[in-house]
């Protein structure tokens, strides 16, 4: 983001990271872990605030698979999840409890997406053999690529709201995400 750290960009005057969390801290999970960089002091801090345990990422230039492996490895037992990025500021509480409402109500085996319009969405719900399986590929393996493999266990759930395909990685998107929101 030219620079940026784009969890700290502001969303509605609270940084993107921050919103995620917030809308996160509404559903009734037993744990809220995020993973962080080992120089996040101040967002640890925020993170504490809103219910969560923060995870230091020793090397988190290697992406998602090892920020995953480091919340696989904090699990001392595999168990239903909600994995999430921290670049999607427009998911909201409502669709979020929904999401694991929903979940709950299906087969602990499966695994749920919310889709949009036909698009994949985030956050995604994870039956415990599922993350059992990728705790013990130890974050060598990423979801996307656990999820073609699996694809039989697979459901998803049509939603209206873009908010799960919103993920903020250009500065155009941040731009057209500050015109859709008030005071962003």
């Amino acid at each position: 983001m030219q620079g940026r750290d784009k969890r700290w960009l502001p969303v509605g005057k609270v940084p993107m990271a921050l919103r995620v969390a917030q809308a996160f801290a509404a559903v009734p999970f037993g744990r809220r872990l995020a993973v962080v960089r080992p120089d996040d002091t101040a967002l640890v801090q925020e993170f504490a605030r809103s219910g969560f345990e923060s995870l230091i990422n020793p090397d988190p230039d290697r992406g998602r698979c090892s920020s995953l492996a480091c919340a696989w490895s904090a699990l001392s037992e595999a168990a239903p999840v909600m994995v999430s990025v921290a670049d999607l500021p427009e998911l909201t509480a409502g669709l979020l409890q929904d999401l694991w409402r929903r979940f709950g109500e299906m087969d602990p085996e499966a695994i749920l997406i919310p889709r949009y319009q036909g698009q994949w969405g985030h956050p995604r719900c994870l039956g415990r053999p599922h993350v059992a399986a990728l705790m013990a590929h130890g974050g060598r393996e990423s979801v996307p690529v656990y999820l073609a493999k699996n694809p039989q266990v697979i459901q998803f759930w049509d939603v209206k709201d873009p908010a799960v395909v919103r993920d903020v990685d250009t500065p155009d998107v941040y731009d057209a995400l500050c015109r859709r929101q008030p005071n962003a």
